[in-house]
């Protein structure tokens, strides 16, 4: 069942592997401008933005490769100026395999946190993967650290309780934004394929050492893997979580700190998926996810009561430029009262990639 207001949406690998104008507002009378304003060009893959303590945009995002290819790095860009401009992209990871899939954080003490995965067992030439998923090999998930906003790193370190927790069963990807509770605990999201049947699930694994090590992981859904997680005003977690079947977006809640989660209930329609989740000035949650039905693009969506109901009737068009499926994963935050710069990407063309792929920001404005 649906729960949306006002009114009454695969597996793991293509999870991981697979323009401008006016903003749209569906249902509304009116649709306000929104500005797109070019990121990265060349790449910019998967692209995961945190506001900084400092009030800069900092974005982690994929280069090098395309969607897959053993060439991919991940890079980084900042913006001084709430996504109006953006830096030039330096790269914060670049090993011999595929380095892939991030997730960011910035801890209360401005420790900057990176997470990925490291992909390998490609075909001689880089770009193609084996049919067999058991040769496809996800090598644990990498932490770096960073004291200067990014600029520099401590050396990738693989987490042994995350990779004990799959090692020679399955795949494993983080997701998202890594975010740090009120009482200090770290929160990250990772996810799972099993090749025992179980398929995908989704985790959170926690760290009380400011993300130095990572343990007590707690299962969030069966069949779902990418998962964004949000702590709100009252400590409550919420969870939208994309199925494995029909890839739509399904939310669910915990009480407990994660340790438990409520029945998951499905948010958006199939083919609409991953989810970005940030908490308003206002009290509001807003979701971002891409939306791989034609129109294909960015979307946006407002929950006014903590995730419960979403406003459907009111969801924004943020992109229906994307000429194909390989878009979306959009990433967002909110830079005044209501004011929101929301980054994802598109690839203009399949053939010429990662030379067609981009990354562009959605300047744009939340309606009460």
């Amino acid at each position: 069942m649906f729960k949306r207001e006002k009114r009454s949406g695969k597996n793991l690998w293509p999870a991981l592997l697979l323009g401008a104008g006016s903003l749209t507002l569906i249902g509304a009378s009116f649709a306000p401008s929104v500005e797109h304003v070019t990121v990265v060009e060349g790449g910019g893959y998967f692209p995961v933005a945190i506001q900084l303590q400092s009030g800069e945009i900092l974005a982690v995002l994929r280069g090098g490769g395309a969607h897959i290819g053993r060439a991919g790095r991940l890079d980084l860009v900042i913006s001084p100026d709430q996504g109006r401009t953006w830096s030039k992209p330096w790269t914060a990871v670049d090993g011999p395999e595929d380095d892939r899939n991030p997730a960011l954080g910035q801890l209360k003490d401005g420790t900057v946190l990176l997470a990925y995965a490291i992909l390998s067992g490609y075909m001689e030439d880089g770009l193609r993967l084996p049919p067999k998923r058991e040769e496809r090999v996800f090598d644990g998930v990498y932490i770096m650290r960073s004291k200067d906003k990014g600029k520099t790193w401590t050396k990738p370190v693989r987490d042994p309780s995350i990779y004990s927790f799959y090692m020679g069963r399955g795949a494993v990807s983080p997701y998202g934004k890594i975010i740090q509770l009120k009482d200090g605990t770290v929160l990250m999201s990772v996810y799972f394929e099993f090749f025992d049947g179980r398929g995908n699930e989704s985790y959170i694994f926690r760290s009380r050492d400011g993300g130095k090590t990572w343990g007590e992981p707690s299962l969030v859904g069966r069949h779902f893997n990418e998962t964004a997680v949000l702590e709100l005003a009252d400590g409550t977690l919420l969870a939208a979580m994309r199925s494995e079947p029909g890839g739509h977006i399904a939310a669910t809640h915990s009480k407990d700190a994660g340790k438990t989660w409520s029945p998951p209930f499905r948010v958006t329609e199939d083919e609409e998926h991953p989810a970005d989740l940030i908490l308003l000035s206002n009290g509001n949650v807003l979701m971002t996810y891409g939306e791989r039905n034609a129109p294909m693009g960015a979307r946006a969506v407002v929950s006014r009561d903590g995730g419960k109901t979403w406003d459907m009737d009111h969801m924004v068009v943020l992109s229906q430029k994307a000429s194909n499926t390989d878009c979306g994963y959009p990433s967002s935050v909110e830079v005044a009262p209501g004011q929101i710069v929301s980054l994802y990407y598109q690839v203009d063309d399949l053939g010429n990639a990662p030379q067609s792929a981009r990354c562009l920001a959605a300047l744009w404005k939340v309606t009460e």
